[in-house]
């Protein structure tokens, strides 16, 4: 994968239909089925088993019993925006969850108390979540409307592509959030809440027309020294969290993947033609200190970073080099960035607010394969964003705000020049001359919104809201107005709306220059949302939400006649997305919770110029998760989630034709776009912990199982080239998604 953080991310196709980098989207099919091939999973299962017993007969191993904590209530007030799921919370007074007299059950309508420094129990339901392996984030594939590509790669929300989401920490922009191989960066020790939304969010946010992801990292307490040690078969970290002085603490996480423990260099290449040189590596770490200078102003200093590696040599039986067998060799991916932050916050004895950040975002990135093709780049950017919040009278609040980005992002590249997109089937046809250019290329992005939070009545909420944005290379400018409401129609059911106008930056490869457009115009949309939701009985919740997505000005790949000016790319193609979301939600009671969710959708693209309407490629129309946990002993907790999907969207190939590039090879023929779909989707994950005190330290110990069932999901289908190449006729072989995958981890505090 040719990727490389800009301002989004800089995608130079180099032969992968659908995959915006080749490299890593190949090392991250080996890494699942290598990693999940019947010698490691057989030693997998022995291992768990060997520990389970030893955890269940070892004489030094005790029970450690549940602690459940109120919110700190002294913190101000959270408000949440009116097209937030907002799901009830409740705390357990007594440590007797059998007991019915001794809870008690909190409602929480429209705002949430909580201490930043402890987790909300909706983001510790989504850590615990079976198949999120303790990431906060790498839970998300369960929520309405979240699709996450059977191949890997980042989630779609609601129609929209990946490219059109937008993520968030701590309030600040982020662009590196996932690792290469789709685990997240964050530990789950310092994650406090994490909210979604999936259309029709508020004039705060720029530069996204898909969805919001939001990720609050929580405020260090301020205590004697505490450790956390975790180490599983995928990942080992280290967790300091400390008071420093009366008024400051800190925290500190560190992690490193173990992947490549597991996975040594490989002597010969497996049946893809692919041979692992160095398994997937990668770290992380996040700093946060935290310093209370008095009643009415504090100071956080924050540090983040990550890096990922991996290499392979791709031989001729792969299907990469069989279609362009110029990429034949050791191919790598080197990836990484560091970040920091200083945020002021001044609290107004008023009820006002204002919050001050500045931040520096720097990411480095090298990608080399083939005949000495490479792309390295570096994007530096400076952040500056700030907000004032006060109350007008009794009913209104008044929230203004500003952001700028100044990006410098310097690239030298020697590739084979690809003119694709995600309405392309076939890349090959836009195949061209092999490019080598090196240049800096800078922007700035100046955002100001106001917003208008109004209590018309106890039972009706209006949020209007303005945005301005513009930037100096496109050199537009946007005015987008935004409206949500909350109305109480009668108890306990509320209705939702939302309403606006959205846009963001191109994507990097359709506006750099030589490689695309840079006089392409910005990606807009249009959001409209309509809601119910409210309570079934007690601890049960539930939401229905319809929507409704416009799309314009997104990129089309010109080739041949096309592309007779050399502009590469034109926004000529739109697109729409529809659907519903349903959720019905139990809260913790009675030792268990869960949820269930279905969503269904359509999204499609229209090319203007041939006014053909096509399914998106992601386009997956019916979802259906189901997440139970139940603390079935004093000692344990089990829990599943098993999710039922639509296959996804795929091309038939009818036939197969000689490379025009090079002759001797093979390539496939399309048929129609998109108008095939894969076989339903299954699967079931499971998860055991039980809280444990090993040799006088508090801990846990926890077992995750993917795809318990081992069910034989069909994640795409390709030439099988050993045989395409013997006949000269087309045969297809199907690529399966990982089996059963076992681990095993222990987590231990002192």
């Amino acid at each position: 994968m040719l990727q490389t953080d800009t301002v989004g991310k800089v995608w130079l196709r180099i032969g992968q239909r659908n995959i915006d980098n080749v490299p890593a989207s190949n090392f991250s099919l080996v890494f699942k089925e290598i990693s999940m091939s019947d010698r490691n999973v057989n030693t997998m299962i022995a291992l768990l088993f060997t520990s389970l017993i030893i955890l269940l007969v070892h004489p030094q191993v005790k029970a450690q019993p549940p602690e459940f904590e109120r919110p700190d209530e002294t913190q101000s007030d959270q408000k949440t925006s009116g097209t937030d799921v907002e799901i009830e919370e409740e705390y357990l007074a007594e440590e007797n969850a059998d007991d019915d007299d001794s809870i008690e059950l909190v409602q929480v309508i429209g705002t949430r108390k909580a201490a930043y420094t402890e987790i909300t129990e909706d983001t510790q339901k989504l850590v615990e979540m079976p198949g999120s392996l303790g990431d906060p984030l790498g839970a998300i594939s369960a929520l309405p409307g979240v699709v996450t590509p059977v191949g890997g790669g980042e989630p779609a929300v609601r129609g929209s592509s990946p490219e059109d989401n937008r993520y968030f920490i701590d309030s600040m922009p982020a662009g590196y959030i996932f690792h290469q191989f789709n685990t997240s960066i964050f530990d789950e020790n310092v994650v406090q809440d994490f909210q979604l939304f999936t259309a029709g969010f508020g004039a705060q946010y720029a530069d996204a027309t898909g969805a919001i992801f939001d990720i609050r990292l929580r405020d260090p307490k301020n205590q004697q020294l505490h450790t956390t040690l975790t180490a599983s078969f995928l990942r080992a970290g280290l967790f300091i969290e400390s008071g420093v002085t009366e008024n400051s603490a800190f925290y500190l996480s560190a992690r490193s993947g173990l992947v490549h423990l597991f996975m040594p260099e490989e002597e010969v290449a497996d049946d893809d033609g692919i041979r692992i040189t160095t398994a997937p590596k990668d770290n992380d770490y996040q700093l946060k200190y935290h310093w209370n200078i008095n009643s009415s102003n504090a100071l956080t200093l924050s540090l983040a970073g990550a890096q990922d590696y991996a290499a392979a040599e791709f031989t001729e039986l792969s299907t990469f080099v069989q279609e362009n067998p110029d990429f034949a060799g050791d191919a790598m991916i080197d990836e990484r960035f560091d970040s920091q932050g200083l945020s002021w916050l001044h609290s107004a004895s008023s009820g006002g607010e204002l919050k001050v950040s500045v931040a520096k975002y720097v990411d480095k990135s090298r990608v080399e394969w083939g005949h000495s093709y490479f792309n390295e780049a570096t994007l530096d950017n400076t952040i500056i964003k700030g907000h004032f919040s006060q109350p007008i009278g009794l009913s209104h609040r008044l929230t203004l705000g500003m952001e700028s980005n100044e990006y410098a992002y310097q690239y030298g590249i020697r590739a084979v020049m690809f003119v694709c997109t995600d309405f392309d089937v076939d890349c090959q046809q836009g195949r061209g001359e092999v490019i080598h250019d090196n240049r800096l290329v800078t922007l700035r992005d100046s955002t100001l919104y106001v917003i208008d939070s109004w209590d018309v009545s106890d039972m009706l909420n209006v949020e209007t809201g303005v945005q301005w944005n513009s930037n100096d290379y496109t050199d537009e400018s946007f005015i987008n107005p935004r409206i949500a409401l909350s109305w109480q129609a009668w108890e306990p059911v509320a209705i939702t709306a939302s309403a606006g106008r959205y846009n963001r930056l191109p994507n990097t490869e359709s506006m750099l220059p030589i490689v695309g457009n840079p006089n392409i115009a910005s990606p807009r949309a249009e959001h409209f949302t309509l809601g119910l939701k409210g309570g079934l009985a007690q601890n049960w919740t539930w939401s229905a939400e319809a929507y409704h997505k416009n799309l314009s000005q997104l990129p089309l790949a010109l080739n041949g006649a096309e592309n007779a000016t050399d502009t590469n790319y034109s926004n000529d193609v739109s697109g729409k997305a529809q659907g519903v979301d349903i959720l019905i939600n139990r809260n913790l009671a009675n030792r268990w919770y869960g949820w269930a969710s279905l969503s269904y959708s359509v999204s499609e693209r229209t090319n203007q110029r041939t006014d053909t309407t096509q399914a998106y490629t992601l386009d997956t129309p019916l979802v259906v998760n189901v997440v139970a946990n139940y603390k079935f002993r004093e000692r344990w907790d089990a829990g599943f989630r098993f999710t039922l999907k639509s296959g996804e969207a795929t091309t038939e190939i009818i036939d197969v034709k000689e490379n025009e590039n090079f002759p001797g090879y093979y390539v496939p023929v399309y048929g129609n776009p998109y108008a095939d779909r894969l076989p339903t989707y299954a699967r079931l994950d499971v998860r055991v912990k039980r809280d444990i005190m090993m040799f006088g330290l508090d801990g846990s110990f926890f077992i995750d199982v993917l795809n318990a069932l081992n069910r034989e999901n069909i994640a795409g289908r390709s030439l099988d080239y050993e045989k395409v190449n013997e006949s000269g006729e087309l045969h297809i072989e199907q690529e399966a998604d990982m089996g059963v995958f076992a681990s095993v981890g222990l987590s231990v505090s002192f």
